[in-house]
């Protein structure tokens, strides 16, 4: 059976979060190449202050677990673990859901490093699911952790 390619759904998982970053009163670019490590860039122009994001989609209903970066790559200052929930495996086929709502897990570096394990071939990998990860609720949409990295002031709405 011939894989699913996913290169769409990563590529749209990066411009939801970028939505996201930007609703959420953040300057965000994306970048488009020869960025290894990270894939949007959120900026403080007033304090000369950036983060690097590095956005992980998964797009299977629930799938909880996502491949990292070597460490080899540039370092990013967040991960955002998008479970877009777009696909769902029904009777041996994939097909997709327009009524689940996407799953943003925003994380900074230093916590995913602590975090995550490596596989059998020794690729590093996160799994965010309930049981890994007790309290993930507060990782949820967390974009205020990202405003605090870049001195971005928090507006309780």
């Amino acid at each position: 059976m011939k894989r699913l390619d996913t290169k769409l759904f990563s590529t749209g998982a990066e411009f939801l979060v970028m939505s996201r970053l930007l609703l959420a009163n953040i300057q965000t670019y994306k970048t488009y190449i020869n960025f290894e490590g990270y894939d949007l860039v959120c900026v403080n122009p007033l304090k000369n202050l950036s983060a690097k994001i590095q956005v992980k989609s998964k797009n299977f209903l629930n799938d909880s677990s996502f491949y990292l970066n070597s460490d080899e790559k540039n370092k990013s200052d967040f991960y955002v673990f998008a479970q877009t929930n777009s696909i769902k495996k029904v009777n041996g086929e994939n097909k997709l859901l327009f009524d689940v709502e996407p799953k943003l897990f925003v994380m900074d570096y230093a916590m995913v490093n602590k975090l995550k394990k490596n596989d059998s071939k020794g690729t590093p990998y996160i799994c965010i699911s309930n049981k890994n990860i007790p309290n993930r609720g507060d990782y949820l949409n967390n974009w205020e952790s990202i405003k605090k990295f870049i001195e971005l002031p928090i507006f309780e709405i």
